[in-house]
Parts: C-alpha cells; structure tokens; sequence
C-alpha cells in the first residue's frame, strides 16, 4: 500500500514538472503604415526599397519620405531582410553613401514607438514599417500594404 501511494506522488510529480507543450506560434505581419492615405496605391517592392535608402520615389505626384523604426530588434531584422535586401551594415553603409553622392538625406531612426507614430501623423506622405497588430491599434493610421506575413 505505501508503495502504491509513494509511485502515485512520484508519477504526480513527474506530471507537474514536464514541460506543458508549447503554444503553437502566432502569425504576425509586417506592413507600410502612413499618417495619410496615400489614395490606394500600393508601392513595388523596388519603390519601397528605394524609399528607405533615401532615393525620392513619387506616389501620386507626391514624395515618400521613409521613417525608419529600430525599437524592435525582430521587426528590425525581418525589414532588412524583406525590404532593403541587405545586412544592417551593409544598409548603413549604403545610406552614408547616398547621402555623400546626392546630398539626400537618410531616412530618419525611432527608437519610440510613440515618437514614430506622431512623426507618421505629422507629415502627409510619411511611411514607415510596423506590426500589424500595433498599426491597428492606432485608427489615426492608414495601413498602406502588407509586406510580410510569419509566424513569431
């Protein structure tokens, strides 16, 4: 009997330190985010590549001026990857030279979430990458386009 009653508080302990199975992942997206409609157009993955190394690209007679975000380190490394193609210092590098060639300046850096969100507002036909979950938390922001869809 007392074996009995030592197996079932070892099993029961066994049960209470197994690891529980792990959610399953879930889906996140990246998009172009601005603080105006930018009348339904949608920019080519060229365009929005140029945008963000500071070459002027024209949507709807307008300039696009891109805002980068680099308070999230995961949504940082997917906008390198899947936008500008390229690694952070190669991106670096490709901006300082830009700005030396054609005196453009560089996409400007946010560190604040908050601080982009007012930049995007403050500025028709400023662009920027977010979360899709956190652009639609903000009605005052107009999703332009999905970039990239995953799982986090």
């Amino acid at each position: 009997m007392m074996r009995r009653v030592i197996c079932s508080v070892g099993v029961l302990m066994l049960l209470l330190v197994a690891p529980l199975p792990a959610d399953e992942p879930a889906e996140v997206a990246l998009v172009l985010v601005s603080g105006s409609d930018l009348g339904g157009s949608h920019l080519t993955p060229n365009q929005l590549r140029r945008v963000f190394l500071g070459i002027p690209v024209k949507v709807g007679g307008q300039n696009i001026r891109a805002l980068r975000y680099t308070g999230d380190s995961q949504l940082n490394e997917i906008f390198l990857q899947k936008v500008v193609y390229m690694t952070e210092r190669r991106y670096e590098r490709q901006l300082v030279s830009q700005t030396f060639r054609t005196g453009q300046m560089r996409p400007p850096n946010f560190d604040k979430r908050g601080a982009l969100v007012q930049a995007l507002k403050s500025v028709p036909y400023n662009v920027s990458v977010l979360w899709k979950h956190d652009a639609e938390k903000d009605p005052d922001l107009y999703v332009i386009q999905e970039i990239w869809k995953g799982r986090q």
